[in-house]
C-alpha cells in the first residue's frame, strides 16, 4: 500500500528586520529582548554608564578651556558623552582648582649672641617646591637652597630671593619674594652707675655706656644706645649721662639702657634704691659768723622728732621738738658754750616706719 510522500518544511526566510536574531516563532520574539551577540547588539543592549574624574588646576589669572567651555574659577564641572553603538555614556567630571600664585614676604629672624646669622623663613600653604639664591652669592647658603628656611650670615649686603612653586618640575604656578639685609653686627649692653642708692638730699645719679659692639657697627648707619627711667625714654642719649631725680620716682629706680647696632639690641639695667627718709644734720658750726651759725636738722620724710645735745660729760645742753629752732651754740640758759666736740641724739619716726621711733647719733664741732 502506497502511502502519500512526505514534504520537507519550507525553510524560514531572514528578512532585514530579523537579521541578527534566532529563527524562532513570533509568538517568542515578543517575549524576547536579545538573544546571540552580534557586532550590532550592543546598541540595544543595557549597560553601565561610565564615570570619569579628571582632577586639574590652574594658576590665578589662567583660563582654562574645556569643551567648548573657557573655566577660570575652582569648581566641579559635569559633561556627557552620548553613547555609541559600542560603548555606554561617558560622564565626566572636572574637578578644577584654582591655585594662587605663591607670593610672602620673607621672615628674617636674627640672632645676636650663641648663634649669629639670619633665619630667613618664607613657607606657603601647599608649596612644596622651594629654591633660593643670593645675590651676591653667599657661601653659608650652599647646601639649604632647596629648603622652606635657611640660616645665612652674610659678610656683606645681600639679596636673597626665593622662588616658590608647587612642583618642581615642570614649573606650575611659580612666584617669587626677595628680602635685603645686612651683616649681623653683636652687640653686649653694659654701663656703670653711681651711686648706688640715692636719697632726698641726694637724687643725683651718672651712668656711662660700657658697652661693646655700638662703636665698631659698618652697615645700615648710626648704632647708638637709648636710657629708660622707670621704662620712661630719657634724653639725652649720649654715652656719659647725669640724671636729677625727683620725688614720684619711687621706692625704687629703674635704670635701663639699650645698646644697638643697626642688627642688634642688648639690655643693661640696674635697680638703685631711693632712701625717701633723709636727714640731714651739719657737723660742724660756728655760732658767731654770719652762716653756718645754727644747727637746724634738715629732715625729708621725718614725720616726728626730738633733737638733744650734750657735752663731753654728758650734760643736757639743748632740746628742740619736731619744727623747733635749732641749736645756736649755747646752753639752755642762754650761756655760751666752749668750742669743741658735742654730742646728739636723733629721735625720730618717718613714713616708712610712722609707728616706730628710730634713732641715730653723731657729733658736731663748734668753732668759735
Amino acid at each position: 500500500m502506497n502511502t502519500p510522500a512526505q514534504h520537507p518544511s519550507p525553510p524560514l526566510h531572514h528578512t532585514p528586520a530579523m537579521a541578527g536574531r534566532c529563527a524562532v516563532p513570533l509568538t517568542l520574539l515578543l517575549l524576547l529582548a536579545l538573544c546571540a551577540p552580534s557586532p550590532h547588539a550592543a546598541a540595544q543592549r543595557p549597560c553601565n554608564d561610565t564615570t570619569v574624574l579628571i582632577l586639574d588646576s590652574i594658576c590665578e589669572g589662567d583660563t582654562l578651556y574645556y569643551r567648548g567651555r573657557a573655566l577660570d574659577h575652582s569648581g566641579i564641572y559635569y559633561d556627557t558623552i552620548p553613547r555609541t553603538d559600542t560603548i555606554c555614556d561617558s560622564i565626566i567630571i572636572l574637578k578644577l582648582t584654582l591655585l594662587d600664585i605663591p607670593y610672602i614676604n620673607i621672615i628674617d629672624r636674627k640672632h645676636c649672641k650663641t648663634i649669629i646669622g639670619h633665619d630667613l623663613l618664607g613657607g606657603y600653604p601647599l608649596v612644596t617646591h622651594y629654591h633660593w639664591t643670593a645675590d651676591p652669592p653667599d657661601i653659608t647658603l650652599e647646601g639649604q637652597e632647596w629648603r622652606s628656611w635657611v640660616r645665612v650670615n652674610p659678610r656683606t649686603p645681600t639679596t636673597y630671593t626665593l622662588q616658590l612653586d608647587y612642583r618642581a618640575s615642570p614649573p606650575q604656578c611659580p612666584g617669587t619674594s626677595s628680602i635685603s639685609i645686612i651683616p649681623i653686627e653683636p652687640v653686649a649692653a653694659a654701663m656703670h652707675v653711681s651711686p648706688d642708692e640715692i636719697t632726698y638730699d641726694n637724687m643725683h645719679i651718672i651712668a656711662e655706656d660700657f658697652s661693646t659692639g655700638t662703636r665698631e657697627a659698618h652697615w645700615g648707619g648710626w648704632a647708638g644706645r637709648n636710657w629708660y627711667i622707670n621704662g620712661v625714654k630719657q634724653k639725652p642719649n649720649n654715652e656719659w649721662v647725669e640724671f636729677y631725680g625727683t620725688p614720684d620716682w619711687g621706692d625704687t629706680v629703674h635704670l635701663m639702657m639699650e645698646a644697638f647696632t643697626p642688627t642688634c639690641l642688648d639690655t643693661a639695667s640696674k635697680d638703685i634704691p631711693f632712701r625717701q627718709v633723709a636727714i640731714y644734720i651739719p657737723n660742724v658750726f660756728t655760732p658767731d659768723a654770719e652762716s653756718n651759725n645754727l644747727i637746724t636738722p634738715l629732715t625729708l620724710g621725718i614725720l616726728e622728732y626730738d633733737f638733744w645735745i650734750f657735752d663731753r660729760r654728758g650734760t643736757l645742753i639743748f632740746h628742740s621738738a619736731t619744727g623747733g629752732t635749732g641749736w645756736d651754740g649755747t646752753t639752755a640758759d642762754g650761756q655760751r658754750c666752749q668750742q669743741g666736740a658735742y654730742t646728739y641724739l636723733f629721735r625720730y619716726r618717718d613714713i616708712i616706719t610712722p609707728a616706730g621711733f628710730k634713732s641715730q647719733t653723731g657729733t658736731i664741732t663748734l668753732l668759735r
